[in-house]
C-alpha cells in the first residue's frame, strides 16, 4: 500500500500525478490498484500509467521508497489528501470510528466529549470529535482511551498506526488500537434548505400586492349593485340637500 502526500496535480501531457510513500510490498507500472476512500467510503480501481522517482523514470518502487504515480482516466477533483492505494485483494475498509490511546502533552484548561481538533496520523490530515472517553476529563499530562470520529470524510485506518491529536496550543500524542468498520456517517442537516425561502423577497412582494389588487377588484365586481347604489344613494342625498340650500340663500335676498 502506498499513502498519497500533499502533492498531487495534473502535468500537462501526462495527466493526473501523485506522490507517496510505499509502505509494504512492491508496486510496478501497469499495476491496477484500488484508490480511496472517497467521501463515500468508496474504494476506486485505477491504473499505475508510470513512475518517477527522483525524477527518473523506474518499472517500480519497494517499501520505504517515495516515488511519483501517473494515472490513468482519473480527474484531479477526485483524490484529496490521505487518500491511499492499496492491492485488490486487500478489501479495504473506509473508518468514520476509531479508538486511541492518547496522553496530554498541553491543554490550558480540560479535555472533556464533543471536544474536536486535527488528527495527523500518516498522511491523513482531518479533524475529529471525541465522543466517548475512558475519563470524565482529561488534562495536562493525563491519559485516557478515547473514541473519535471523523467530521468530514472516512479515512484508510490500522491498528496500531501513531497519531498527533492537536489544537492551537493543544498537543496530545497517542496509537490507535481499534478501528470501528461499522461505524455509520454522521449526521448532517442542512439548514440552508430549511431556512431558504421558496421565493426571493422581491417576487413575494409583487406576489402579495398583485393577490391584494385582485382581491380588491373581486371586491368592487362582487359588490357592484349594493356599493354603487349605497353611493348613488348618499351623492343623491347630497344633491338634494345642496339644492335645497342653494335656493334658501337665493330666495332671502328676494324677499328682502
Amino acid at each position: 500500500s502506498s499513502g498519497i502526500n500533499a502533492e498531487y496535480g495534473s502535468v500537462p501531457g501526462v495527466g493526473t500525478v501523485i506522490s507517496g510513500t510505499c509502505m509494504r510490498g512492491l508496486i510496478k507500472s501497469n499495476d491496477t490498484l484500488l484508490m480511496g476512500p472517497d467521501s463515500l467510503g468508496v474504494f476506486k480501481p485505477i491504473v499505475i500509467k508510470s513512475i518517477h522517482r527522483k525524477r527518473l523514470p523506474v518499472k517500480e518502487v519497494k517499501a520505504g521508497q517515495s516515488s511519483s504515480f501517473a494515472l490513468k482516466k482519473i480527474k484531479r477533483g477526485e483524490i484529496r489528501k490521505g487518500m491511499v492505494l492499496v492491492s485488490l485483494n486487500s478489501e479495504p475498509e473506509a473508518i468514520w470510528e476509531f479508538e486511541s490511546e492518547i496522553r496530554v502533552l498541553h491543554h490550558p484548561t480540560t479535555i472533556s466529549v464533543k471536544y474536536q481538533a486535527m488528527v495527523h496520523t500518516g498522511s491523513i490530515r482531518q479533524t475529529a470529535s471525541i465522543i466517548h472517553m475512558s475519563v470524565q476529563h482529561m488534562r495536562t499530562g493525563d491519559k485516557a482511551i478515547c473514541r473519535f470520529r471523523f467530521i468530514k470524510n472516512p479515512e484508510y485506518l490500522k491498528v496500531g498506526s501513531r497519531m498527533v491529536f492537536r489544537e492551537g496550543r493543544t498537543k496530545a500524542v497517542g496509537n490507535i488500537v481499534k478501528v470501528f468498520a461499522d461505524a455509520q456517517a454522521p449526521f448532517r442537516s442542512n439548514k440552508r434548505d430549511k431556512l431558504k425561502p421558496k421565493y426571493s423577497r422581491g417576487r413575494r412582494r409583487c406576489k402579495s400586492y398583485n393577490d391584494r389588487t385582485n382581491d380588491e377588484a373581486s371586491a368592487v365586481i362582487d359588490g357592484t349593485d349594493s356599493g354603487l347604489s349605497a353611493i348613488l344613494s348618499t351623492d343623491s342625498n347630497k344633491a338634494d340637500s345642496n339644492t335645497d340650500t342653494g335656493s334658501n340663500i337665493a330666495v332671502t335676498p328676494t324677499e328682502l
